[in-house]
């Protein structure tokens, strides 16, 4: 078997679905609290309609793990004129692709502070932000997470298990870094559709400077603070611990349970009983 066929079969519907079922609880938790720090307001609840977020997530995380499968096995860059740029593609295709379930997710519960139809307008709000953010993710949570993995040696790490989680971890700091920023620009501009990028970003920025020494001139200060808001934003360690959760969730079940396949189980019970009653 190539190894693109095995990347392939390391995401089993099955498994994905519980992993991403499991970790739609713990994301929407962390979410509150990101949500906390960055609009300035109580954490809100934990767990806001779970009906409805547990079945996109698994929709979400599915497409995430399918679509890396299905470009890893029919798209060869080699093949080519231009292999870097198609190699780029098959690496932002399924951060792209899920764009679209990720926003709708986003926004159905923005509803309290954005009152716009869901499905004509409010989902659209930040959707440039969020795609580079689910292209982080996307990468890291699938290329980052197995290429780390791969460079651990069975000598250093000799549990499979271990090993798969010590790659999530690392990608997840990765990933949970560079996504901060258009994380929190996607979530502004959904909460605030009527202000630019531009706008929300100066706000946000503007709010760094109550970490900055006041001793500071004022010009000053607002140019360290825009830096601050880009290289140490708000909630990063909330964001990072996020991340790095999902990521181990996610790859640490799929990996647990790949073998797992409750349909097999089911098709040998019922084979098993007609021969028994034959």
């Amino acid at each position: 078997m190539s190894n693109q066929q095995q990347k392939s079969a390391a995401s089993p519907v099955f498994a994905t679905s519980v992993a991403a079922t499991v970790e739609s609880f713990y994301r929407s938790g962390m979410n509150a609290f990101i949500n906390s720090a960055l609009l300035g307001q109580k954490v809100q609840k934990l767990f806001p309609d779970m009906h409805v977020q547990s079945p996109i997530r698994i929709v979400y995380i599915n497409g995430i793990k399918q679509s890396r499968s299905w470009l890893a096995n029919n798209v060869d860059p080699d093949k080519y004129a231009s292999p870097t740029l198609v190699r780029l593609g098959v690496w932002c295709g399924p951060g792209l692709v899920t764009t679209p379930v990720s926003s709708i997710l986003e926004a159905a519960n923005a509803g309290n502070k954005n009152p716009e139809p869901l499905l004509t307008k409010r989902w659209l709000r930040g959707i440039t932000a969020r795609a580079v953010r689910e292209i982080i993710f996307a990468v890291g949570v699938n290329q980052l997470s197995d290429a780390v993995e791969a460079r651990i040696s069975e000598d250093l790490i000799s549990n499979g298990l271990l090993r798969n989680t010590a790659g999530s971890l690392t990608a997840g700091i990765v990933a949970g870094y560079l996504s901060h920023v258009p994380h929190n620009m996607s979530a502004l501009k959904l909460h605030y559709p009527q202000k630019s990028y531009g706008q929300l970003f100066n706000e946000y920025a503007a709010s760094s400077e109550a970490r900055l020494p006041a001793t500071m001139d004022p010009a000053s200060r607002q140019r360290a603070a825009r830096v601050m808001a880009i290289l140490w934003p708000k909630a990063l360690g909330t964001r990072t611990l996020q991340i790095v959760g999902t990521f181990i969730l996610l790859n640490g079940i799929i990996y647990t349970l790949k073998d797992v396949n409750p349909m097999d189980d089911i098709s040998a019970w019922q084979s098993s009983t007609k021969a028994s009653t034959s």
